[in-house]
C-alpha cells in the first residue's frame, strides 16, 4: 500500500513538472510572438503589420493577462499614430477586458481620455466656423417635420392632422409666427411627410393598418388626394414618401417579399408609372430637376452589419449608382437648390451616437459623387435632415437635452424632491428598511443613493457583463434586505433572465429554471420564498405570443404559471401584503387579483390610458388600496375597485415607474422629460464643402 502510495506521488509530481515545462513554453513562445509585434511597431515602424501581430497573438489566447493587455494597448498606441478612430475601441477594450491590470488600464484610461478631447475640440473648431440657429416654434413639434423649399414654412402631423407654421415671426428672426391647421380628422402621421419643390403640396400617411393610404394635400387649401398603395403596408422602415417638384408624382416605398422597392405614381390619376428595380430602399426625394431620385438602401442585414449607403437613380434609363462608400450607417438624404450637392447624416459608431456627421457632397448628373465628401461632425444628435433651403440653410431636427432623474413625494401628493442627479434613472426601488432607494443607472448598473437624496453609488460587480434590462428589468430587494434579483441580459447571448447578487455587490448568479424561461419584472414574495414574474411564450395562430404572471421558488427550479391569459399582455405584477395573492395590469386596460393557490382572477378596475408595459403597480402596506400608473401619472383605487384618485407630484412631465416606501408613506419615481423635436438651422457651411463649383 505504501508502495503505491510513493508510485502515485511520483507519477503527480511528474505530470506536474511536465505541466508546468509545458506552461513555460507556450509563456516563451507568447513572449516570442509579442516582442516580434513589438519590435515591428518600435523599431521597424510598420504600424499595420504590428497591430496584424499584436492581434495574432491576442488570438492565440495567452494565459498571461498582464502579457494580453499589453498587446490590447499596444494595438490602440498603433492606431493612435496612425489617426485612425480604432484606437478609441482599442482602449475602450483595456479598460473593459482588463480592469485588473491597473497600471496598463491606467495608461489606457489616459490616452483614451486625450482622444476624447481631442475629438472634442476638433468638433468645436469646426462648430465654431459655422452657425447653428434654433427655432423657437411654439408647443411641440413632431418627428418627420420638414421645411419648404423656400425655407418659411415648417409642416407637421400633430394630433392625426397636418400643421404649418411659419417660420418668420414678427417677434424675432428666430422664433417662428403663425400656426395654421390643414386638415380635420385626417389620422395622419408623421412619418413619410414631404413637401413638393414648389412649395404648393404636402403628401402625408395614413394611420389606417394595414392599408396605410398616401395623401396629398394642396396647401392653399381644398381636400386631399387619396392614393393607396399597391401593397398593404405593415412595416414601419418604409413609410417615407418622396413628392416630385412640381407634385404631379409621388414616389414611395412598396414591399414585397423581395425587398421594398420604389414605386412612382401619378397624383392625378394614382396609376403607377415607374418602379424601381433596387430592393430595401427607403426615404426617395426628388431632385431640383425632377431628373433624379436620392434614396437610402437598408441591407436586409442591417441589424448585424450596422449599415446603409446613399444611392441616385437618374430617371430616363433607371441607371443606379451610389453617391459614396461608408461601412456605416447613413440617412435622411437632402439635395441642394441646383441639385449640385447631396447632404446625408451619418453615423460612424452605433454605440455613440454623440459622433453623429453630416456628409455633402457634389454629385454628377450620373448621380456619382463627384469628390470625396465633406464631413462636418454636428454638435448635437439629429434624428433627421428637415430640409436644404432656397437661401442655403439645412434644418435639422434635434431632440431637446434630456432630463431624467428619481423624485419622491408624499403618499398624499405633494411637490415632490429630487433624491438623485439627472442622468439614466430608472426602475427605482426601496429597501426594505426604506433607507435607500435602488435603481437602474447608466447602460444597465444598478445603483442606490440614500432615501432623502445624495450621490449615486453603483452595485459594484464582477467582471461578467449582465445589465438590467429596460423595460422590464425590475430590480427588487429580498425582504432579508440581502439579496437583490433583477431581469438581465448578457452581451451576444439571447434573451432576458433572471438573475440575483447581494445586496453588497459581488457576481449575479443566474436563476436557475426549468424550463429556462425569458423574465421581466420579477418581484420577491414578502416571505422571500417565491418570485413572481412575467414571462412569454410562443402560442398558434395570428397573435404568434401572449404574456402571463408565474412564480418560481427563490432558489430556482420549475416555474408555476399563474394566469392564463391569451386575449391580452400581463405585464406588471406585485404581491398582496399578505403574500395571498397578486395584483396584476394587462393591455386590455384591466387591473386584476387572482390567489396565489389559482383560480379565476377578479377585475378590480377598468383604466383608460393604463401603463402596461412601462408603468409600475403597488398594494399600500394595509392592502386596502393599490397604486398604478396611467396617462403619466401615479393613481390609488381600492382593491374593491371603484373611483381611482391621482396623486400630485408638482412636475409637469409623465411618471414612467414609481416604488412605494415600505411603510407606505412616500413615493419614489421616475419622470424623464426632453427630447421633443427642436428645429435647428445650419448657416455658413458652404465654404467648407469641397470641390463644390
Amino acid at each position: 500500500m505504501k508502495r503505491t502510495s510513493v508510485w502515485l506521488t511520483a507519477a503527480l509530481t511528474v505530470c506536474v513538472l511536465r505541466a508546468a515545462d509545458s506552461a513555460q513554453q507556450k509563456r516563451d513562445a507568447d513572449e516570442t510572438v509579442l516582442g516580434a509585434a513589438l519590435h515591428q511597431e518600435e523599431v521597424e515602424g510598420n504600424l499595420e503589420k504590428a497591430i496584424a501581430a499584436f492581434k495574432d497573438f491576442l488570438a492565440r489566447n495567452p494565459s498571461d493577462r498582464a502579457l494580453a493587455a499589453m498587446a490590447q494597448f499596444h494595438i490602440g498606441l498603433c492606431y493612435e499614430k496612425l489617426g485612425n478612430a480604432e484606437a478609441q475601441k482599442a482602449y475602450q477594450q483595456v479598460l473593459s477586458t482588463y480592469a485588473e491590470q491597473t497600471e496598463i488600464a491606467s495608461q489606457a484610461r489616459t490616452r483614451l481620455a486625450a482622444l476624447l478631447q481631442s475629438v472634442a475640440e476638433a468638433a468645436r473648431a469646426q462648430a465654431s466656423r459655422l452657425v447653428f440657429r434654433k427655432i423657437t416654434i411654439p408647443g411641440k413639434i413632431s418627428a418627420g417635420a420638414r421645411l419648404s423649399s423656400d425655407g418659411t414654412r415648417l409642416a407637421f402631423a400633430s394630433g392625426g392632422d397636418i400643421w404649418v407654421v411659419n417660420l418668420h415671426g414678427e417677434v424675432a428672426p428666430e422664433v417662428a409666427g403663425a400656426t395654421v391647421r390643414l386638415t380635420q380628422g385626417a389620422n395622419a402621421t408623421w412619418t413619410g411627410l414631404t413637401w413638393s419643390g414648389d412649395g404648393q403640396w404636402i403628401a402625408f400617411n395614413e394611420n389606417k393598418v394595414p392599408t396605410r393610404d398616401m395623401y396629398v394635400l394642396p396647401v392653399s387649401g381644398g381636400a386631399p388626394r387619396k392614393l393607396s398603395r399597391a401593397v398593404p403596408l405593415w412595416g414601419g422602415a418604409n413609410w417615407f414618401l418622396g413628392l416630385s417638384p412640381g407634385g404631379s408624382r409621388l414616389a414611395y416605398s412598396t414591399g414585397t417579399e423581395d425587398g421594398d422597392f420604389l414605386q412612382i405614381v401619378s397624383v392625378e390619376t394614382g396609376e403607377t408609372m415607374m418602379r424601381l428595380a433596387n430592393p430595401d430602399a427607403i426615404e426617395p426625394v426628388f431632385s431640383p430637376d425632377d431628373k433624379r431620385i436620392a434614396y437610402v438602401r437598408l441591407p436586409a442585414a442591417r441589424l448585424k452589419e450596422y449599415r446603409s449607403e446613399v444611392r441616385v437613380v437618374r430617371l430616363s434609363d433607371r441607371s443606379d449608382v451610389r453617391v459614396t462608400e461608408t461601412p456605416w450607417l447613413t440617412r435622411s438624404p437632402a439635395w441642394s437648390p441646383d441639385g449640385s450637392l447631396l447632404a446625408f447624416l451619418v453615423h460612424p459608431d452605433k454605440n455613440e451616437p454623440s459622433l453623429e456627421e453630416l456628409w455633402i457632397t457634389p454629385v454628377l448628373e450620373s448621380g456619382e459623387g463627384a469628390s470625396e465628401p465633406t464631413k462636418i461632425r454636428l454638435p448635437r444628435f439629429a434624428s433627421s435632415i428637415a430640409g436644404w433651403t432656397m437661401n442655403n440653410e439645412i434644418g435639422l431636427l434635434s431632440p431637446s437635452p434630456s432630463r431624467n432623474a428619481i423624485y419622491a413625494v408624499p403618499l398624499s401628493g405633494g411637490k415632490a424632491t429630487q433624491v438623485t442627479p439627472n442622468g439614466d434613472t430608472f426602475l427605482p426601488q426601496w429597501s426594505p428598511d426604506g433607507g435607500r432607494i435602488y435603481f437602474r443607472w447608466g447602460a444597465g448598473d444598478i445603483a442606490f443613493v440614500p432615501a432623502a437624496g445624495g450621490q449615486v453609488a453603483v452595485v459594484p460587480r464582477s467582471a461578467q457583463k449582465v445589465t438590467e434590462a429596460l423595460p422590464g428589468g425590475g430590480n427588487h430587494i429580498s425582504p432579508d434586505g440581502r439579496r437583490i434579483v433583477f431581469a438581465g441580459a448578457q452581451p451576444g447571448v439571447e434573451g432576458v433572465k433572471l438573475w440575483t447578487m447581494p445586496v453588497t455587490g459581488g457576481e449575479p448568479v443566474r436563476l436557475p429554471m426549468n424550463p429556462d424561461l425569458n423574465a421581466w419584472q420579477p418581484r420577491w414574495s414578502p416571505d422571500g420564498k417565491w418570485i413572481a414574474f412575467e414571462s412569454e411564450r410562443d402560442v398558434p395562430g395570428e397573435r404568434g405570443l401572449d404574456e402571463n404572471i408565474f412564480i418560481v421558488s427563490s432558489e430556482g427550479g420549475e416555474p408555476r404559471q399563474l394566469t392564463n391569459h391569451t386575449d391580452c399582455f400581463c405585464e406588471l405584477e406585485a404581491w398582496s401584503p399578505a403574500g395571498d395573492s397578486i395584483a396584476y395590469a394587462c393591455s386590455d386596460k384591466t387591473i386584476r387579483i387572482i390567489p396565489i393557490k389559482g383560480g379565476e382572477p377578479r377585475v378590480v378596475q377598468e383604466v383608460d390610458g393604463l401603463e402596461s408595459h412601462q408603468g409600475s403597480l403597488a398594494w399600500t402596506p394595509d392592502g386596502a388600496r393599490l397604486l398604478y400608473t396611467a396617462k403619466g401619472r401615479i393613481w390609488t383605487v381600492s382593491v374593491a375597485g371603484g373611483e381611482a384618485t391621482a396623486i400630485s407630484t408638482g412636475l409637469d412631465g409623465d411618471v414612467l415607474q414609481f416604488a412605494l416606501s415600505p411603510d407606505g408613506q412616500r413615493i419614489a419615481f421616475n419622470v424623464p422629460s426632453g427630447q421633443e423635436p427642436e428645429l435647428w438651422l445650419m448657416e455658413d457651411f458652404l465654404s467648407l464643402v469641397k470641390g463644390r463649383k
